[in-house]
Order: structure tokens, then C-alpha cells, then sequence
């Protein structure tokens, strides 16, 4: 009977494992659907800013100009930069602006040009946004113009877009992994994983898709069977991910590591991962490189940091100590105090969330950490060979230390740019952060403490019989 039942719940927990990509894909479906209902257009952070700039590239638009234009975040007389937006979705933003969202276009500062369909309007912080994070959004836009849509309609087709969008790259994530399909599933359906990412007109939205699928297929690759087949389509992942908000590009470099495998002890280059690989990793430096080039001349808030002030703060990360100390105070403090855009008090309690969990994260893997040096010690010992590397599969601990190193780095990464384009001068901490910016490393913190967790469940149980073993025949 015992037997009987524990093969039953096997045979359901394999049934859940294979439905786990079908469900997860709907559960975006049914709660994008939820969301966007309750949702009124323009009630997405900074989304004006976003339709102007999705508009301006339709219109040609695909690398932001000085214009004379302004809206409530970009209230001034130099550095604002934009594009040319048909005039109905200036009138449509106006109209469903209700205090919600400041870029939002002030309409008595646009030039009057009653011969052009288009008018000039502003987006610094959406413009360093390459075509290729708005592709589900572009779409919509396109379609609502082929088939003479308004504003409205199109507005809510773009959202669709993007929420299919969404639901089938979910699909696609769980789906790739041989292994934590059902608690990464749930962990992707949970609501403030979908609040505003799985249908917003918005960067992020893309954005995060493309980083849980490249950590699904990393992490694939990483415990799985290695094949030149999934090596092109990480690398492909790694590259849209580069292109898609270039301060996620450094997870990109996690995939350097599949370029070798170990051989009777020594390391040596695995020829079919490293090609493709190695490709990801040039095509996404170059690409980064030459976007940031391409719009390096102008300021994501000019209202509250000129162009000139970050340069001046530029220079003085790399020639002043004392500037870097203050950046270095600024950063702890905001982290310390959970610090939010506004000071928002939900957005602090997120965002403490957000480093709670990082922070366990790290805490579970420095025990595994200990706890394998101390079987490893022990074994040598009692000259007990090591054969635990079968028990975790292949996802050893500096591999989850070099995810972990390059997360919290990536996290300090956006501090900085916060730091040096939306804090004024005098400001204590670093404004501007918000939790959902920690939303797309959830699943690779969540295989760091699956995997720690697995090892100190079942590596501990392991070194106790083998240590065991080993007593008893050297007795």
C-alpha cells in the first residue's frame, strides 16, 4: 500500500511537471486579462513617455532629437529630446491624463503646425529604449494604423500584443527546464510578477520576458544536456536581452563558463558552446557599445541632472576619491533605508522584500559553501573518494556564486545610473529606484536557493553515509 501510494503521487508529480509550461502560460493569460481590466490607460509608470517613443519610431524616429517640447518630468529649456508622434496620441494622452503620470506632453509648449500630421514631442527617459524592446508594442501600433484604429483601440491592441507576447515566452521558459519546473512556475504567476510587466506599454515588459527565458535556458544548460542546438538559442536569447535595456547586459556574461567542460581534471573549450557563445558575448558588447554612443549626448531627467552635471560626475567617478566615497555613502544609505521612487512607502516595503530575499539567497549558499568544505575535509580524512557530484547535477557553487556576484552587481549597476542621471545635486540616497527593477533576476536567486537548498536536504544525508561507510570499512 505504502509503495503503492508513494508511485501514485510520482505519477502525479510527473504529470504536474509535464502540464507545468500549458499552466503557467495560462495564468499569465487569465491575470494579464485581470490586470489590464483594472487598469485604466495612462496608470503604468512613465507609459506617455513610452507611446510617444513606440510612435516617434514608427514614424521614423529610431534614434531620438532635440525638441522644443516639453512635459511635466522634462520642464526645461535645454536638453530635451524626442520625436515625431502623430498628433491623435498627444491628444489621446491629454485626454486621459489624470495626474497619474508626468510625461505627459504640456501642451501649450508644442510648436503649432497645423499642415503636419505629427508633432515634436518629448521622452528623455524612454529614449536610450532600442526598437527591439518595444517589437509586441510595435506590432499593435502597426496593426491599429494598418486598420485605421484610434488611440483607444490601438492602446488596448498593443497591450494585447504584448501580453501574448508574454504568455508564450513563459511558456517557453518553463518548458526549457529539465528540472524546478513547478516552483519556478508558480513563482512566474505570481501577481507581482504580472502587476504591470506581462501587458504594459512599457519597456520593462519585454524586458523581463527576455531575462527569465535566458536564465531558464542558462540554467538548462548549466544542469542539463549540453547541445549546440540550445547553445544558439541562449546565445540568441543573450543578444535580444543585450539589446533590449543595456543595464541587463552583464547577465550575458554568465554564459561564458558553458564554453568549457571539465576532462579528466583539466578544463578544456567545448567547441559547439563555445562558437555560438562567444558570439553572444561580442555581438552583445558591440551592440551595447554602439547604442550608448549613438545616444550618449543627452540626459534621461535633464530637469534634474544636465548633461553637464553627468559628465562632471563621470569624471569624478574615475579621478576623485572623495566623489566616489559619496556615491558609495549614497548607494548604502538608499539600500540600508530600502529606498524608493518618491519615497513611495509600498514601493519600500518591495523593494526591502527584494534584498530580503537576495540576501537569503546569499546566506543559503554560503552554508552549502561551508558545509561542502567541511564533507570535503572530512572525506580526505577518512580517504573517501568524492563522488558527490552526481547528487547536485552539474550546477556547482562557484557557478551560483558567479550568479549571485553578478545579480547584486547588476543591482548596484542601476543605483549608479539612477545616481547619475535623476539625483540632483544635495540629494541624500539615490531616488528613482523601484522593486519591480529586481523582478527579472527572481528565477536565477530562485535556482541559487533551490539548488542550496537541495544540497543541504540531501548533501548532508549523503556525507552522513558515506562518512559512515567509510568508518565502518576502515574498521
Amino acid at each position: 500500500m505504502v509503495k503503492y501510494a508513494c508511485d501514485s503521487r510520482n505519477m502525479k508529480r510527473k504529470k504536474l511537471f509535464r502540464c507545468m509550461p500549458v499552466f503557467v502560460a495560462l495564468c499569465v493569460l487569465f491575470e494579464g486579462v485581470f490586470f489590464m481590466a483594472i487598469t485604466k490607460p495612462g496608470h503604468v509608470p512613465d507609459v506617455w513617455a513610452h507611446v510617444y517613443r513606440i510612435d516617434s519610431i514608427l514614424n521614423g524616429d529610431m534614434i531620438a532629437r532635440p525638441v522644443t517640447s516639453r512635459s511635466m518630468l522634462h520642464n526645461t529649456a535645454t536638453g530635451v529630446v524626442g520625436g515625431a508622434v502623430d498628433r491623435n496620441w498627444m491628444q489621446y494622452s491629454l485626454e486621459q491624463y489624470d495626474g497619474y503620470d508626468p510625461t505627459v506632453v504640456i501642451s501649450d509648449t508644442v510648436a503649432e503646425d497645423k499642415s503636419s500630421a505629427t508633432v515634436d514631442l518629448p521622452f528623455n527617459n524612454t529614449a536610450t529604449n532600442s526598437p527591439i524592446v518595444y517589437a509586441p508594442q510595435l506590432s499593435g501600433f502597426a496593426l491599429g494604423r494598418l486598420f485605421g484604429l484610434g488611440p483607444g483601440a490601438t492602446y488596448r491592441l498593443a497591450e494585447a500584443c504584448m501580453l501574448i507576447v508574454y504568455a508564450l515566452i513563459m511558456f517557453c521558459s518553463v518548458r526549457a527546464l529539465p528540472k524546478w519546473r513547478i516552483p519556478i512556475g508558480l513563482l512566474l504567476c505570481v501577481p507581482q510578477m504580472l502587476r504591470f510587466a506581462s501587458f504594459s506599454i512599457s519597456a520593462d515588459s519585454f524586458t523581463q520576458a527576455m531575462v527569465i527565458l535566458f536564465s531558464c535556458l542558462l540554467f538548462r544548460e548549466i544542469v542539463g544536456r549540453r547541445s549546440r542546438r540550445n547553445a544558439i538559442m541562449l546565445a540568441v536569447a543573450g543578444v535580444v536581452l543585450a539589446m533590449c535595456k543595456f543595464v541587463y547586459m552583464p547577465l550575458v556574461l554568465l554564459v561564458v563558463p558553458l564554453m568549457f567542460d571539465r576532462v579528466a581534471g583539466r578544463w578544456r573549450v567545448n567547441r559547439a558552446q563555445a562558437a555560438p557563445l562567444s558570439a553572444c558575448v561580442v555581438l552583445s558588447g558591440g551592440w551595447i557599445m554602439f547604442w550608448l554612443s549613438a545616444n550618449g549626448w543627452y540626459t534621461n531627467c535633464p530637469m534634474l541632472v544636465s548633461y553637464e552635471q553627468m559628465s562632471e560626475r563621470k569624471h569624478a567617478l574615475l579621478t576623485d576619491p572623495a566623489a566616489i566615497s559619496e556615491v558609495v555613502r549614497n548607494i548604502v544609505w538608499s539600500i540600508t533605508h530600502a529606498q524608493s521612487n518618491m519615497n513611495n512607502r509600498n514601493g519600500s516595503i518591495g523593494i526591502a522584500a527584494c534584498w530580503s530575499a537576495i540576501v537569503v539567497s546569499i546566506i543559503m549558499l554560503a552554508v552549502a559553501s561551508m558545509l561542502k568544505i567541511i564533507a570535503r575535509s572530512r572525506r580526505q580524512a577518512v580517504g573517501s573518494a568524492d563522488d558527490s557530484k552526481g547528487m547536485c547535477d552539474r550546477f556547482s557553487l562557484p557557478y551560483a556564486w558567479l550568479i549571485i556576484a553578478l545579480c547584486v552587481g547588476d543591482v548596484l549597476l542601476i543605483y549608479l545610473a539612477l545616481w547619475l542621471q535623476y539625483d540632483a545635486d544635495g540629494a541624500i540616497g539615490v531616488d528613482g529606484m523601484q522593486y519591480r527593477y529586481f523582478l527579472p533576476y527572481a528565477p536565477l536567486l530562485a535556482f541559487v536557493m533551490l539548488e542550496s537548498g537541495n544540497r543541504l536536504l540531501n548533501g548532508s544525508l549523503w556525507s552522513r553515509h558515506t562518512l559512515n561507510s567509510a568508518s565502518m570499512n576502515a574498521v
